[in-house]
């Protein structure tokens, strides 16, 4: 990649979307390789196409700690492992949405007997 296409963290920082605090930490945590220039640090695209990569899986709720495990001791991600990770979380998340549709019609339940409940004793009165 030529020097051109090379930026240093601030503008790292506007073109990802992360905070500067954040990409020094993807780095620290070894999920960031970046060039020096000097005593700066360097920015390709590649590197901020990763940290766009790094903040969605955090959306999707992978850890930082999850992203670090699949990377290993590699220079680069397996993304085999990540698509296996990824239909293993998509199960979770589907076994979620099934225990909180199960979660509101039990709520629905009980909102329909204490409404009955109510009624009885409004009649009551």
């Amino acid at each position: 990649m030529n020097k051109g296409s090379q930026v240093l963290i601030g503008e790292a920082s506007k073109k990802s979307g992360a905070t500067q605090r954040a990409i020094r930490l993807y780095e620290s945590l070894g999920l960031l390789k970046v060039s020096r220039s000097g005593k700066y640090r360097v920015y390709s695209q590649d590197n901020i196409s990763l940290i766009k990569i790094i903040k969605e899986a955090q959306t999707l709720g992978i850890t930082l700690a999850d992203l670090v495990a699949l990377k290993g001791d590699q220079d680069d991600f397996d993304w085999h492992l990540v698509s296996e990770f990824l239909v293993q979380k998509q199960e979770a998340v589907d076994a979620s949405i099934r225990a909180l549709e199960q979660q509101k019609q039990r709520i629905q339940h009980y909102r329909v007997s204490i409404d009955e409940c109510l009624r009885l004793l409004d009649s009551d009165l």
